[in-house]
C-alpha cells in the first residue's frame, strides 16, 4: 500500500467515525437538557426524551454504517461492518442473567474495531461470492467483534486514565487547562478527527468540556471573520450550523490560520475558567451548534437567570466575535496571511 492510499484510507476512516458520531449525538446535545426533566415521567414528553436517549445508543452503527459509505462497501459488507462496530464497542454487556446496554460504548475501541474489520473485509475480498452471506458476517463481523472486545478493557482502561488526568489538572492548574483544551479543540474541530469523538474518549466534564465549547466558538467565529469577505454570505452563515469542518480543507492547505485559531481560542479559554463556564461529556465538541455549549453550561449556573444569560453571551458570543475581529483584522493587516485562504472551495469542482 502507497502513502497515497494509505493516507486516502486513514481520512475515510477518520471522516466516517466523525461523522457516525455527530449524526448520533448530535439530537441529544440540542434536545438532551432540555427533555432530561422529562425521563421516567409519563406522558409524550417522557417518550420523547426516552427517544432522543435511545437513539444515542445506535451511534456505534452509525460510525459502521459511514464508514462503509467512505470506502464504498456494498450492502452486506456495510452491515457486517456496522455489526462488527456495535460488537466491539462494548455497549451490550451481559448482566445477571440478561443484556443491557451502557451508553455508546468506548468510540475509540469502536473505530479500532472498524479498522480491523475494514482489513478483514478487504483480505477476503468477495472470494466466494456464493457464500457472501455467510462468510462475511462470521469474517468480517462477529470475528472482528470479538477482538475488538479483547482490546476493549487495555483501550477503555487507558481512555478511563487519560480523562481521570485531565479532571485531576482541572482542579489544580485549572486556568492553565482551560486554556490548553480550548486550544486543542479549537484545532480539532477543523481536522478530520471528531471533537464529539474525543470528548467522549476522554469523558471530560465540568470546567474542561466548558472550556472545549468555547474553544469551538473561538473557531467558529475566527472562520466567520475570515469568511465573510471571500465568501457568499449563505458559506458564512452556514458555519453556524455545518460547523467548522466546512473550511477544513482550507485549514489543512494553509496551517497558518493556526495562528489567528490558537489566540481566539486561549483568551475564550481564560475566560471560561473566569466565569467557570461548564458542560458535560454530550455537550462537549458541538460548541455553539444547537445552542448545545451554552444551555449545557447553564444548567450549571445559579443566581440571577438575567445575569447568567448575559454571562453567556459575553464568553459564547461577544469576547471570540470582537477578538476574532481583532486578530483577523491584525494579521492581514501585517501580512501573516490573506483573507482569500478562507476562501470555500465546492470539492465537485
Amino acid at each position: 500500500m502507497n502513502k497515497e492510499v494509505l493516507k486516502k484510507s486513514l481520512n475515510n476512516w477518520l471522516q466516517g467515525a466523525s461523522m457516525g458520531i455527530v449524526v448520533g449525538l448530535i439530537p441529544g446535545a440540542i434536545l438532551g437538557t432540555l427533555t432530561a426533566p422529562f425521563l421516567g415521567k409519563g406522558g409524550i414528553m417522557a417518550l420523547i426524551a426516552g427517544a432522543i436517549v435511545a437513539y444515542q445508543f445506535c451511534v456505534p452503527f452509525m460510525v459502521g454504517y459511514f464508514t462503509a459509505l467512505q470506502f464504498k462497501l456494498n450492502g452486506i459488507e456495510s452491515a457486517v461492518l456496522a455489526g462488527a462496530a456495535f460488537l466491539g464497542s462494548g455497549a451490550l454487556k451481559f448482566v445477571d442473567k440478561g443484556w443491557t446496554i451502557k451508553g455508546t460504548g468506548d468510540l475509540i475501541n469502536t473505530m479500532l474495531t472498524v479498522a480491523i474489520a475494514l482489513v478483514l473485509i478487504k483480505l477476503y475480498n468477495n472470494r466466494w461470492k456464493s457464500l457472501n452471506i455467510v462468510v462475511l458476517p462470521l469474517f468480517g463481523g462477529v470475528l472482528p467483534g470479538l477482538l475488538g472486545l479483547l482490546c476493549l478493557p487495555a483501550v477503555s482502561g487507558f481512555t478511563a486514565l487519560l480523562g481521570s488526568l485531565i479532571k485531576h489538572l482541572t482542579t489544580v492548574q485549572p486556568l492553565i487547562m482551560a486554556v490548553l483544551i480550548s486550544i486543542i479543540f479549537s484545532l480539532i474541530i477543523v481536522t478530520p478527527l471528531s471533537s464529539v469523538a474525543i470528548a467522549y474518549a476522554v469523558s471530560i466534564s465540568g470546567l474542561a468540556a466548558g472550556a472545549a465549547n468555547l474553544g469551538i466558538v473561538a473557531t467558529v467565529f475566527t472562520l466567520v471573520c475570515g469568511s465573510y469577505m471571500v465568501n457568499p454570505k449563505g458559506i458564512t452563515f452556514s458555519l453556524f450550523f455545518a460547523g467548522p469542518k466546512l473550511l477544513m480543507a482550507n485549514y489543512l492547505q494553509n496551517l497558518i490560520m493556526t495562528v489567528p485559531l490558537v489566540i481566539n481560542a486561549a483568551v475564550v479559554g481564560v475566560f471560561a475558567y473566569l466565569f467557570n463556564i461548564q458542560g458535560t461529556t454530550q455537550s462537549a465538541g458541538f460548541g455553539i451548534t444547537g445552542l448545545a455549549g451554552p444551555l449545557n453550561a447553564y444548567t450549571f449556573m445559579s443566581g440571577s437567570s438575567l445575569i447568567n444569560w448575559l454571562i453567556l453571551l459575553l464568553v459564547f458570543v461577544v469576547v471570540p466575535l470582537v477578538v476574532s475581529i481583532f486578530t483577523h483584522s491584525l494579521l492581514t493587516k501585517v501580512g501573516l496571511y490573506k483573507a482569500e485562504i478562507y476562501q470555500y472551495q465546492r470539492a465537485d469542482k
